[in-house]
């Protein structure tokens, strides 16, 4: 089977990146990292589309690129108990992908790879508003795969773990902070186009910030800086370390006690290798 060339690949590991879910549901909105009461399961639905606006190569922009889209819809689910004295929160994330590339389009919709999270809070201070979690993620390869057709398949045929730390402090009447840092570390995809796909760690660093308009509604603002994830193809180096920069705002309503819907705009400014992303993202989310 046939690699794609080096300069393809700059935007299919990025855009594989974005469709895993690390961009979307994996990335935190305003207020995430807020426990809910315990007892509290959520139902939480996303709907996200991306397109790219440019490949880049080493920070140049790649003339004669193919373009690329993407639509996502994920089913999140999640719950919360008490621990050893501490609020936990188990979770589980199912992505449904479809991935369009070049044109005339190569593309590929599915089940993605599953997602399974527990976090707990060592502080839990409401008095103070003073927050402070740890969240280990396992991405499991359940999603449809193809060795043939690697980049456009749902799923990416190796396993990973994501180990979240979080920080939310509120202040004023209604405002909040959230400082946020992942590491992502990845297993090998023995079988990419017949050959082995291996990733370097990966590290995110978010800043989010939020206050309310109203009592019911808020607005938030995320910046998100991405290095690491060198990728080599049977040892040969095919894509440089990612060194990216994206703003995401959004707007949240609180319909009822149980019932909330978010609007989500996010915008890569820079990005070193990849496509560089804009889109929206809807999201639904039901308390029982």
């Amino acid at each position: 089977m046939r690699i794609p060339s080096k300069t393809v690949r700059v935007w299919l590991c990025s855009a594989g990146l974005v469709a895993s879910g690390s961009s979307v549901a994996g990335d935190p909105s305003a207020r995430d990292w807020l426990p809910a009461p315990v007892g509290t399961n959520l139902l939480v639905g996303y709907m996200a589309s991306l397109s790219s606006h440019g490949i880049y190569e080493n920070g140049k922009r790649i003339s004669g690129a193919p373009g690329m889209d993407m639509q996502m819809a994920i089913y999140r689910q999640m719950h919360y108990r008490e621990l050893a004295g501490k609020t936990v929160q188990y979770e589980v994330i199912v992505p449904v992908l479809r991935k369009n590339i070049g044109n005339p389009r190569e593309h590929m919709q599915g089940v993605g790879d599953v997602s399974l999270g527990a976090a707990v809070w060592f502080v839990n201070n409401e008095e103070s508003r003073t927050y402070f979690a740890w969240e280990p993620f396992v991405t499991v390869p359940t999603g449809r795969y193809h060795g043939s057709r690697a980049d456009v398949s749902p799923g990416a045929n190796r396993w990973t773990t994501v180990q979240d730390f979080a920080f939310a402090q509120g202040f004023g009447e209604s405002s909040y902070f959230e400082g946020v840092a992942e590491f992502e570390f990845y297993g090998k995809n023995t079988n990419y186009y017949g050959a082995t796909l291996k990733k370097d760690p990966s590290m995110r660093l978010m800043a989010l910030l939020s206050t309310n308009l109203t009592e019911s509604t808020y607005v938030g603002m995320r910046y998100r800086y991405e290095t690491g994830g060198k990728e080599k193809v049977n040892g040969a180096q095919a894509v440089g370390s990612a060194n990216s920069h994206q703003l995401a705002a959004e707007i949240t309503h609180q319909l009822n006690d149980q019932h909330q819907v978010q609007l989500q705009y996010i915008h890569d400014l820079e990005v070193r290798n990849g496509p560089r992303l804009n889109g929206v993202q809807l999201r639904y989310a039901y308390a029982f």
